[in-house]
């Protein structure tokens, strides 16, 4: 019976987003790399490497999706053949030409295949991952998204309280420039004795 691998996947440079996979010996890493692209969403359709890493996560042997010089068929590998350690880690690189994303697997267990589950098999996910792809018509499905941009809003807003506020000052500043007489007389308070119905005074 075949034994399977229990691997702790992560990103380099995202935090709190984990999923944990179990990968049989059998499984390829063309499997592997599958299963980690449906287990955060992404296309798939993008070339992707593992490389196989010793304790400090330094990369040596490639395994490509793709035909690519000095590299092995991830479709052609099999997992098993390529791990000689109980904590053996990988380095998953995806779409290096654009997103370059980098993710790091680590084999946390290892037990025998349970008979009829199929493998690679997704047994928890915690986090959620990045966006592959940014779509502005969609943005605002993602709640980090939505909250960023009701802040605009509201920055917008206390601009345009801010623009009018000045515009009610220069008015105030203009009618103070033009009223060289002081404040409006209230006509209430004028004596009607003491004003000149235009004869000259003697």
């Amino acid at each position: 019976m075949s034994l399977v691998f229990r691997f702790r996947v992560t990103f380099e440079d995202v935090n709190d987003v984990e999923r944990i996979i179990d990968v049989s010996a059998k499984n390829t890493f063309r499997d592997f790399h599958n299963s980690i692209q449906e287990a955060i969403d992404f296309d798939k359709t993008r070339t992707a490497s593992f490389y196989k890493a010793n304790d400090s996560w330094r990369g040596s042997d490639e395994y490509c999706t793709e035909p690519k010089p000095n590299a092995r068929a991830a479709g052609a590998s099999e997992l098993g053949k390529s791990i000689d350690d109980p904590h053996q880690k990988f380095l998953y690189n995806y779409d290096a030409a654009e997103g370059n994303w980098n993710l790091r697997a680590e084999v946390i267990k290892l037990y025998k295949a349970e008979a009829g589950t199929n493998y690679p098999s997704i047994f928890k996910s915690s986090g959620i991952a990045p966006k592959q792809f940014v779509d502005p018509k969609t943005i605002i499905d993602d709640p980090s998204a939505k909250l960023f941009k009701e802040a605009d809003s509201l920055i917008d807003g206390l601009h345009d309280e801010l623009d009018n506020d000045d515009d009610e000052e220069e008015k105030e500043d203009e009618k103070d420039e033009f009223n060289l007489f002081g404040d409006e007389v209230d006509e209430s308070e004028i004596d009607e004795s003491q004003i000149n119905d235009g004869k000259p005074i003697d």
